[in-house]
């Protein structure tokens, strides 16, 4: 199931202001990255009308690797997939409710991915094979568009992002996009591996 979701990645390099979304991101940069894992608590659902997506993943300079939670029916769907170059059919997923722990997981073997999303019995895999795409960052975004982030929070518990290099030179070097609330906690750097004990967007 495809959907036509603006990726950072997108508006940095071709300046697009398509949907006009606004970004809520909390990032980590690294060299390459090799996996993504963790907990998603799922969101509140924001009110009626515009486009909410929340989403973790790893993104490269053609495209980003997502476990996207689409609202914008009313009711909260997640699904796995790669929106840039080489144009892919999305993933699997499925419906999740406010409150719900989904376990996500990306996984790298050279030019292939493995996406994986787990919860309350229901599971989604989606086997992605991605050429020459280096994913150099980690996100964990809130994209909306013609809705304010005033629903929430979104919390990632347990997050596991592996690299090819020492974790120890980026670990500790947050970024983020927008003026929003929110907290990182416990981000211990463990071989090229940085575990992070929770991230909380929109924490007020």
């Amino acid at each position: 199931m495809a959907f036509p979701f603006i990726a950072l990645f997108v508006c940095a390099i071709f300046s697009l202001s398509v949907g006009a979304a606004d970004w809520y991101t909390v990032e980590w940069d690294a060299p390459q990255f090799t996996a993504l894992s963790g907990d998603m608590v799922i969101p509140k659902l924001p009110n009626p009308g515009g486009t909410p997506y929340v989403w973790p993943a790893l993104q490269s300079n053609n495209g980003v690797l997502q476990a996207v939670c689409d609202g914008r029916s009313g009711t909260w769907w997640i699904g796995d997939g790669f929106y840039g170059t080489p144009s892919l059919p999305w993933g699997n997923g499925f419906n999740v409710n406010p409150g719900d722990t989904v376990h996500f997981t990306f996984t790298s073997s050279g030019d292939d991915w493995t996406a994986t999303l787990s919860s309350n019995g229901k599971s989604a895999s989606t086997k992605l094979t991605i050429p020459g795409s280096t994913m150099n960052r980690a996100i964990f975004a809130a994209e909306l568009t013609g809705i304010p982030y005033n629903f929430g929070p979104t919390i990632y518990r347990n997050v596991k992002i592996t690299a090819t290099t020492a974790a120890s030179g980026w670990c500790g070097k947050i970024l983020h996009l927008g003026n929003y609330p929110f907290t990182v906690t416990g981000n211990v750097a463990s071989g090229n591996t940085c575990n992070i004990a929770s991230i909380t967007q929109n924490s007020a």
